[in-house]
Order: structure tokens, then C-alpha cells, then sequence
């Protein structure tokens, strides 16, 4: 019993399953996006969701010992965490240079 108190006092796990659902349900919502759009800029943007939510699968695997990260590193921080990281944040910076070059030509 104490395991579990001290399992859930940390509140991280309570975090990664919050970030997982409101992640599916953006899932969901980009996958109905992707089928009903063909501009550019919403294909990246939807690109960027799902990459988010496959950052937030290995984090959660990650943290309860499903997968080990760690086998490919920079230094001490693990590759993989570094690419699902930043992958979404570069495809959503991609996603708004093309909506702005949509609008402006």
C-alpha cells in the first residue's frame, strides 16, 4: 500500500495520463482534419500533433520501464527524447511559414 501512495504522491504519472488523453483526442480531431484538408499548412500542423502525442507514448513508456531511451545519447541527454521533442515544435514552425506564405502570395 505504501508503493502506491508514493506512487501517486509524486503526481507525474497523474501528468503523463492527463497529457495522454487531451493528446488522443487531438489525435483524433487532426486525424478528421487531415481527411477533410489538402492545404499545406494544416498537414504540417496535424504532422506536428501526432508527433507530440508519440513524444508523450514514450515518455509514458519510458517512465514506467516499457522502453529504454537511453541506448543512442548526446552526450547524457538520450537522442530519441531529444528528436520527439523538437520534431513537433520544428514541423509546427514549418506549419505557420507555410500558412503565412499562403496568405501573403
Amino acid at each position: 500500500m505504501n508503493d502506491l501512495v508514493k506512487f501517486l504522491s509524486e503526481g507525474y504519472p497523474i501528468l503523463l495520463f492527463t497529457k495522454l488523453f487531451l493528446g488522443a483526442i487531438a489525435v483524433f480531431f487532426g486525424i478528421i482534419v487531415w481527411s477533410k484538408t489538402k492545404r499545406p499548412s494544416m498537414i504540417l500542423f496535424v504532422l506536428g500533433m501526432f508527433l507530440m502525442y508519440i513524444s508523450i507514448l514514450t515518455d509514458t513508456l519510458t517512465y514506467f520501464g516499457f522502453i529504454n531511451t537511453k541506448f543512442f545519447t548526446i552526450g547524457s541527454l538520450p537522442l530519441l527524447s531529444i528528436i520527439f521533442e523538437n520534431a513537433p515544435i520544428v514541423l509546427f514552425i514549418a506549419s505557420f511559414c507555410v500558412f503565412l506564405r499562403e496568405r501573403i502570395f
